[in-house]
């Protein structure tokens, strides 16, 4: 299994093959995308990973929010989302997404 990540849609472009022909992609922006925490089998009954993506103001954050956050030591996040892996494939907590990452076409048949 991977593990997912968090993009916003920006917008629908085109790129064009050796051939001429052109395939439609869609453009999406990571912000600030990082490994918020791990949700653990003899915990909570399965293996996750909490991903959080965006920036919030501090005062705008609920307390308990702010200490979950304290404790994987990273910003407020804006979105949150789970993402169930295997347990091989869990990154670090505070860790962020990849500077650069490789697009696929979609393909409209």
């Amino acid at each position: 299994m991977r593990s997912g990540v968090i993009a916003q849609k920006v917008g629908m472009t085109r790129i064009f093959t050796d051939g001429g022909e052109h395939v439609p992609v869609t453009v999406l922006k990571l912000a600030n995308c990082q490994v918020v925490a791990h949700r653990a089998k003899d915990k909570n009954g399965y293996v996750a990973l909490q991903l959080g993506a965006g920036m919030r103001k501090v005062k705008n954050v609920p307390r308990a929010e702010r200490g979950h956050f304290a404790v994987a030591k990273v910003e407020p996040k804006r979105k949150m989302a789970e993402f169930r892996v295997d347990e091989k494939a869990l990154i670090p907590v505070a860790r962020k997404s990849p500077p650069t990452i490789s697009s696929s076409a979609s393909s409209s048949t």
